[in-house]
């Protein structure tokens, strides 16, 4: 290759402004992170069919010769139907700025900074922060983003559905504090609980970690943990919506229907909680059993009493044998969002394994050993894999001899998507595209990671990496979807607090859905970019299918982005 040849005898063809003297900007589309790659990840340039097969070189910023390879054989993808294929440069571990070219042609301009994914992850959790309910957002924590705090809900209403003898319909309770749930105004027990566990999960794995991320919120230097805190925020929320004579759990904390696009303390609406529902007094008792693992390591201070949670979660527990298949019916006057689910097996599982874990009772091994629970990647409505992320950290179960066999469905789930991976043309382990794709595909990197923690295979690890790669832009549309990142990231996003605010750029941090066919109703099928599922996002308020943000789509993305940054700082010691 003559141009090669020139670079590995020390010519530079590239000015300092990057400008070319002999190298011509590319007219051909091509896709990768938009913010910069960490020294330890897969590093790849996806690139048009116009490129498959062709010599590629790597150079500096000042344009040095680097490293040169060959761009990989394009495949097609049927999820966009366009091909791909791509330029690795993994190899390529200096922190600095670098140019890819392609014979003279400069495809991309690429950094690599051993710094951005904490900085990425940092931004993804103080999302949270920012999601504050009963809460005033102040400037000397929140920057332009201050607000007023709205909805005390102090004065939260028993709605007839979840009336009873102690407490009637009308009733007035407390119940302040907690995050919004999405775009809208309330809070939801399901959603909350595997958003809780993913945070407490990520503390639990990577303590020594997040004794040094400070997020600059108002419980900074506390000498708590700055992810803890504000998991705990969210979860002393959570312990306040446990009936305290029975041990059932509220469903939702809601207006009858969603509120105007206004800012929190615009919102006059009349607060109510639902019924309790088995799915909601399950997953109160596994994440308040994982709670209770946390605390009782720690001095009390302001947090939690760690045997009270263990209480409330076995009277959850209790609550739940007496009522094993109360299913979410909304109300006829209820109109927000509903979170119902058919089947109760995961969340039963889920439940014991935590409490398992959390006291070692027969009880809870008994139930764990006749479970029949089929094991899927987790989201709202399918969590009996949180159970095996819990339990693949507990001393001896991984043997023969154990209570569950562990390793094997995780090991054997995790597999299923490797493969699919291997075999896209993105390198993306997505076989579809679900309402919330980019929360999936954040929760297949989560199943990575525990994947590569059991067996050491850094195949895994890779496939999580190139998961952030795919959110930060290496995906067929050039998009990135988490706000105030990237050169082309989410802006018109369907939230109600970023549309009231006057403020033009989005609060950041914040992941949106991603692509789906699910409701492209929403704007009207003509407005979307494309027929093919991996095309069909849109940045505008009204694309709630695809724009809207949520804590059980940020939870994942935050996991996956610190734990590898976890991981890749403790292989640098």
């Amino acid at each position: 290759m003559m141009f090669s040849n020139i670079y590995k005898k020390g010519w530079k063809v590239l000015s300092l402004m990057g400008l070319s003297l002999f190298v011509t900007t590319a007219a051909y589309s091509q896709y990768s992170s938009q913010t910069a790659y960490h020294p330890n990840s897969v590093k790849r340039v996806f690139l048009d069919e116009h490129f498959s097969g062709k010599d590629f070189m790597i150079l500096s910023e000042e344009g040095d010769f680097v490293i040169e390879g060959k761009v990989s054989k394009a495949k097609f993808w049927p999820e966009s139907g366009t091909k791909t294929g791509f330029a690795d440069f993994s190899e390529v571990t200096q922190e600095g700025s670098y140019q890819v070219v392609v014979g003279d042609e400069l495809l991309a301009k690429v950094d690599i900074d051993n710094g951005q994914y904490k900085k990425l992850g940092k931004s993804l959790l103080k999302s949270f922060y920012f999601a504050r309910a009963s809460f005033e957002l102040k400037e000397a924590y929140a920057g332009e983003y201050a607000r007023l705090a709205g909805h005390p809900d102090d004065e939260v209403i028993i709605h007839s559905s979840a009336a009873d003898k102690n407490r009637k319909e009308g009733m007035i309770i407390s119940s302040p504090g907690g995050w919004y749930d999405a775009g809208d105004y309330n809070k939801y027990m399901v959603n909350s609980g595997i958003s809780t566990y993913t945070l407490f999960h990520l503390y639990d794995l990577y303590e020594y970690y997040f004794r040094d991320i400070y997020l600059n919120i108002p419980e900074s230097g506390n000498g708590i943990s700055d992810l803890l805190d504000e998991t705990l925020y969210n979860f002393r929320w959570m312990l306040s919506m446990q009936d305290p004579n029975d041990g059932g759990v509220y469903h939702k904390l809601t207006s009858k229907r969603f509120s105007g696009m206004m800012m929190p303390h615009e919102d006059d609406l009349k607060r109510y909680v639902v019924m309790k529902t088995t799915s909601a007094t399950l997953d109160f008792a596994a994440t308040a059993a994982k709670a209770y693992r946390i605390l009782k390591d720690l001095d009390g201070g302001e947090m939690p009493d760690a045997p009270s949670v263990l209480q409330q979660a076995e009277n959850a527990w209790e609550w739940a044998m007496k009522n094993p298949e109360v299913l979410y019916v909304q109300p006829d006057d209820i109109k927000t969002g509903q979170y119902k689910d058919k089947e109760l097996g995961d969340e039963w599982f889920w439940a014991a394994a935590e409490l398992f874990a959390a006291t070692g009772e027969e009880k809870y091994r008994d139930f764990l050993k006749k479970s029949t629970v089929k094991f899927s990647l987790p989201q709202w409505g399918r969590v009996s894999t949180l159970g095996l992320f819990s339990l693949s950290m507990q001393d001896g179960m991984n043997t023969p001899e154990s209570t569950v066999n562990v390793e094997r469905p995780l090991l054997d789930m995790a597999d299923r998507f490797l493969n699919i991976y291997k075999k896209s043309a993105y390198k993306v382990p997505l076989a579809r595209f679900p309402w919330g794709s980019n929360g999936e595909l954040s929760n297949i990197g989560i199943l990575f990671i525990h994947a590569y923690l059991l067996s050491e295979n850094t195949e895994y690890l890779e496939a999580a990496d190139a998961c952030v790669g795919y959110l930060m832009g290496a995906n067929p549309l050039g998009q990135c979807f988490v706000t105030g990142f990237g050169d082309k990231s989410p802006v018109n996003i369907h939230d109600r607090r970023s549309h009231a605010d006057e403020i033009a750029e989005p609060i950041p941090g914040l992941l949106v859905g991603g692509p789906t066919m699910q409701a492209r109703k929403d704007c009207g099928p003509e407005n979307y970019p494309g027929t093919y599922p991996a095309l069909s996002y849109l940045d505008e308020e009204c694309s709630y299918s695809t724009n809207e943000v949520a804590i059980n789509w940020n939870a994942p993305a935050v996991f996956l982005v610190l734990a590898l940054d976890a991981i890749y700082s403790k292989a640098k010691q």
